[in-house]
Parts: C-alpha cells; sequence; structure tokens
C-alpha cells in the first residue's frame, strides 16, 4: 500500500475510534470521512461496509495497547506503577472503543491478541501483587473490568478532553483504593455509642 493510502486509513481507523468515544456508539461513515479530511469515496475504498471498518478500530485499540503495556512491562520494574502506566495508556488509547463497538461485531475474535491480553495481564497484575503494592485477592478480571468501566463514556456530553480527565482521576481513585493493608485493627466507620 502506498504510504498516502496507509496514511488515510490509519487516518480513518484514528478517527472512528474517536467518533466512537465521543458519540458512545457507532458513528456515521460520512462524519469519520469529513473528520478525517477524505472523501467518502476513500473510506470505501479502506473499508467497504461498516463491520471492516468496526473491526479494523478495534484490533488497532486493543494491539496498541497490548503493545503499550508489554513495553512497560521490560522498561518499568515496579509492579504497581507498570499497572498504572498500562492503565492510563490504555485510556489515551481509546480501549473504551472496544467495550461500545464489541457487541456491534459479527465476529469479535482475535486469538492472538486475546492471547497477548492473557498473557499482559497476568504479568502487570502478578507483579504488584506479588510485590506487595496492591491487595492479594485482585485478579486480572478485576483490573480488565475495571478499566473498562472507566473507559466508558459518560453520556452526560462532557466534552472530549473534560471526560478524559475525569476518567485518569477516577482511575487513580480506583488503583489507590486497591493498595495492599497493612494488617492491624480495623477501625470502626463509626464510633461505638456504648
Amino acid at each position: 500500500m502506498r504510504a498516502d493510502a496507509q496514511k488515510n486509513r490509519q487516518r480513518l481507523i484514528d478517527v472512528a475510534v474517536e467518533l466512537v468515544l465521543e458519540v458512545g456508539g457507532e458513528p456515521a461513515r460520512d462524519a469519520i470521512a469529513q473528520r478525517a479530511g477524505v472523501g467518502i469515496g476513500t473510506l470505501y475504498r479502506h473499508f467497504p461496509d461498516q463491520q471492516s471498518l468496526l473491526h479494523a478500530a478495534t484490533r488497532h485499540v486493543l494491539e496498541k495497547s497490548i503493545s503499550a503495556g508489554e513495553v512497560l512491562i521490560g522498561t518499568v520494574p515496579d509492579g504497581a506503577d507498570a499497572l498504572r502506566q498500562y492503565m492510563h495508556l490504555a485510556l489515551d488509547n481509546g480501549i473504551g472503543a472496544v467495550n461500545i463497538l464489541h457487541p456491534l461485531l459479527e465476529k469479535p475474535d482475535w486469538p492472538d491478541l486475546r492471547v497477548r491480553a492473557a498473557r499482559l495481564m497476568k504479568s502487570l497484575v502478578g507483579r504488584a501483587v506479588r510485590g506487595g503494592a496492591l491487595r492479594d485477592d485482585l485478579s486480572e478480571r478485576d483490573i480488565v473490568f475495571g478499566l473498562t468501566r472507566f473507559a466508558r463514556p459518560l453520556a452526560v456530553g462532557l466534552p472530549p478532553d473534560e471526560e478524559r480527565s475525569l476518567a485518569h482521576r477516577h482511575l487513580d481513585f480506583y488503583l489507590d483504593g486497591l493498595r495492599a493493608q497493612s494488617p492491624g485493627p480495623q477501625k470502626p466507620l463509626l464510633p461505638d455509642s456504648r
């Protein structure tokens, strides 16, 4: 594929992800082409039907997020910090679009990405728990579903920048709440009335 054609294809995918997160659902093809700065014919040449576009957008977000996490495993020695950085990068990479698009896809299965994602999450969560920074009952599933909740648009009409800023803020609250607690007596929430 020529460089300019590859650039247009990537721009269409990036815009599709942006619009999915903005509208909280499947964006119109005309809106994607317009925002990408290409004609509708260019969009149809790259993605002859809506399924091919949605699959490409979903796969792109997954690959980008998984690759970022794999880099962090090799470069960030602290397990809890690596997990936190991964989750924030996944938000920035548009991981929320995967949750929105998944039910719209006819065949949402990428065995190669599932294997990589499972290995990544096992490594990230395992390192953080073994290092003592996070609760020992934390599972990969807890992290995946927690991230899914933070990555979805709130559907209240916030500007995209504000939406993402809130997602990052709430993600930090969540991760701080998962920190391992030192053993000791629990203090009652309310004073004893005896």
